[in-house]
């Protein structure tokens, strides 16, 4: 391939890829609601703010949704946040861009989830309501992977001008697992230098995200006194907060015929809630409570 061949490839992929953080309106509300309403069955589209009644500060958080679009399990832990005292952003980082989904092609990397997430946290920041200091990130899947690199020292000055948060929860994110070319954006996300307190939560039985290289690399990271937290949910799969899942699994078609699983399971979203509560308690000081 010659220079100028290499070139047009080059700027059709540039003009091609979704907008980053700095390109895009992601639509951060400045008026707060006080109660979260479930949106149901579907996709949802729209960044989201919510804050418990009076003029705070309050402690906050932002919440980062998987590679597919904003669903009900989002809006879930945000009631559940903001009912413990916490001020909630949740980021869509898909809507934005018109990016319908982002799972299979991933044309919205992790570092974009990442850099999105620093831009909410700064817009909570600008607001008399949230304690600047005590912002949380929380991800989920896709999101999660994206806190894991912002738990990084070395990404954070490459890629998020040194912005840090003050916690981070991580479920069920693929952390260093190998997938191939189509994943190289994403197969690295767990980072040698975590200096932000990190809560990581897996499923044992997760066939779509590999929780053990996630484990080996807690343990590596917290060995060096790094401050690096993780619990694995025994009977676990990925994606187990989806309520609306019920009692059903659900099998998925994969390329090259392979099949995962999803499968609610209300015992470790409880414990996770009440890990994600003390967590925060211990790295942010504990919110008052509705």
């Amino acid at each position: 391939m010659n220079w100028i061949a290499a070139a047009c490839l080059a700027a059709l992929a540039l003009a091609s890829a979704p907008p980053s953080a700095a390109q895009v309106d992601l639509g951060f509300p400045k008026l707060s609601e006080h109660e979260v309403k479930l949106p149901g069955r579907g996709a949802f589209t729209g960044a989201k703010l919510y804050a418990p009644e009076g003029p705070g500060p309050f402690p906050a958080v932002v919440l980062s949704h998987t590679c597919g679009p904003l669903r009900q399990h989002v809006f879930e832990w945000a009631q559940r946040f903001l009912a413990a005292g916490y001020v909630v952003l949740v980021v869509d980082h898909l809507g934005p861009r018109r990016v319908e989904t982002n799972c299979g092609h991933f044309s919205v990397s992790v570092t974009a989830y990442a850099q999105d997430d620093v831009a909410a946290m700064q817009h909570l920041r600008a607001m008399p309501l949230v304690d600047g200091k005590r912002i949380a990130q929380m991800g989920l899947s896709y999101g999660a992977m994206a806190g894991l690199r912002e738990a990084s020292a070395s990404f954070r000055a490459k890629h998020l001008g040194g912005e840090r948060f003050a916690a981070i929860i991580s479920l069920y994110p693929w952390c260093n697992q190998q997938g191939g070319p189509t994943y190289m954006d994403h197969q690295w996300n767990f980072y040698d230098d975590t200096d932000i307190p990190l809560l990581v939560l897996l499923g044992a039985d997760d066939d779509e995200a590999d929780p053990r290289s996630c484990i080996d690399k807690a343990k590596q990271n917290a060995a060096k006194g790094m401050p690096v937290e993780f619990t694995v949910f025994p009977g676990t799969t990925h994606a187990f907060d989806h309520s609306l899942m019920g009692d059903t699994p659900m099998v998925i078609q994969q390329s090259r015929g392979k099949t995962i699983t999803h499968r609610y399971n209300r015992e470790a979203v409880e414990a996770a809630w009440r890990l994600a509560l003390d967590f925060l308690a211990r790295h942010l000081g504990k919110a008052e409570s509705r």
